[in-house]
């Protein structure tokens, strides 16, 4: 075993978190989700339902569990979120004209009328994070993403 350090703790090491992926991952959604939350928070909106309710207004008639698929979640946490939201009635399910054991999601008026809001706001909020970068490195970061969640 090695000698341990004193801790300054004006300098920390971290030198064997900072090249990992996963720390650094973290480290941004962390960074991401905060200024998410001072953004948009107001409006009860999560990066989550944010993700939800854009999915629902481009694919109207999508079902909870295909939605829960695309998000990556489990369809038991997918009903407690649409159910979050339905409460506050931007969200409606209906029995889907394909499978009558399913629901169909479509926004409200109401809905629509907030995610309309709410993407001019998350445009802002993106466009802090892609200050320091050209287009080139945005559209190298995303794809770089892009390709990770892919494995």
């Amino acid at each position: 075993m090695g000698i341990k350090k004193v801790v300054d703790e004006d300098v920390l090491d971290l030198s064997g978190l900072n090249d990992l992926l996963g720390f650094q991952l973290r480290r941004a959604q962390m960074s991401v989700f905060h200024h998410f939350s001072s953004t948009v928070g107001g409006e009860g909106i999560t990066p989550a339902l944010f993700g939800l309710m854009v999915i629902v207004s481009k694919n109207e008639g999508l079902s909870q569990s295909r939605l829960a698929q695309a998000l990556g979640i489990d369809v038991s946490t997918m009903v407690a979120m649409i159910d979050r939201i339905e409460k506050k009635r931007w969200i409606q399910r209906k029995k889907s004209n394909v499978d009558r054991r399913s629901h169909a999601l479509y926004l409200t008026k109401e809905g629509n009328k907030l995610i309309d809001r709410l993407c001019l706001l998350v445009e802002g909020h993106e466009k802090k994070f892609f200050n320091n970068l050209n287009l080139s490195e945005k559209k190298t970061l995303l794809a770089l993403l892009k390709k990770i969640t892919k494995t």
